[in-house]
């Protein structure tokens, strides 16, 4: 290198050199609200938000670590936005998703689509569409069911219609899915009341469920798969 027009050598210690250079695994994650982690304002506090993102990303880099992966790095890009629909997500795919480049996008959306009236085979070609611009993008898609409600039963039983068509379709087309919805309801059939902060968000350990429940149905697998081509 060159300091005040004088060129000057500079030796790097052995260790830098033989390390490797750092590869990345990147997901974006595609979302509404649950996707930001968002929990109702308490009496005691303002608003709060907890995303399952910042849960799995170690769970992720703990398990590179155990693969023996040197030189890699898992990233997990938030791209939720409280109040969005598959509408929004759609029309803002080219600027989060597509400029980000990732490896895979976990889609977990429909839920104010439901709450607006849309009948589920509406929202599913919606999903649809997200997972083709996914493929156009060069990723891979990952799909998510919804989660329950706490105490809704009539969404309740559209968000399992929806969860049909998102199983079915992703089945025929072998796109990867988690499946959130079984790991967070209760015995009622509702969400688990340990999940639940609003009725419809999560609580701290809700969305810790959901990271747990993304790592164990996909990310780890995913990662597998790479240790053994690595």
């Amino acid at each position: 290198m060159y300091i005040s027009g004088v060129k000057v050598l500079i030796s790097l210690p052995r260790r830098c050199l033989e390390m490797p250079p750092t590869r990345f695994v990147a997901f974006v994650c595609l979302g509404d609200s649950l996707t930001v982690g968002y929990q109702s304002p308490s009496p005691y506090g303002g608003y709060v938000e907890t995303p399952y993102t910042d849960m799995l990303e170690p769970m992720a880099r703990v398990r590179l670590q155990e693969l023996g992966l040197k030189g890699y790095e898992a990233f997990f890009v938030n791209k939720g936005i409280n109040g969005d629909s598959t509408d929004g997500m759609l029309g803002r795919f080219r600027t989060s998703v597509e400029a980000e480049r990732p490896d895979y996008v976990i889609i977990w959306a429909g839920i104010n689509d439901l709450y607006a009236g849309r009948e589920p085979g509406q929202v599913m070609e919606n999903l649809t569409r997200l997972y083709a611009r996914t493929l156009e993008a060069g990723s891979k898609p990952i799909a998510c069911t919804l989660t329950p409600t706490e105490s809704d039963d009539h969404m309740n039983s559209r968000i399992r219609g929806l969860n049909a068509l998102i199983t079915e379709h992703c089945d025929g087309e072998g796109i990867r899915i988690v499946d959130l919805f079984s790991s967070l309801v209760g015995p009622d059939g509702r969400l688990n009341p340990l999940y639940s902060d609003d009725g419809v968000h999560l609580s701290l350990q809700g969305y810790g469920a959901v990271a747990r429940t993304m790592f164990d149905e996909v990310v780890t697998f995913i990662l597998e798969e790479l240790a053994e081509t690595s």
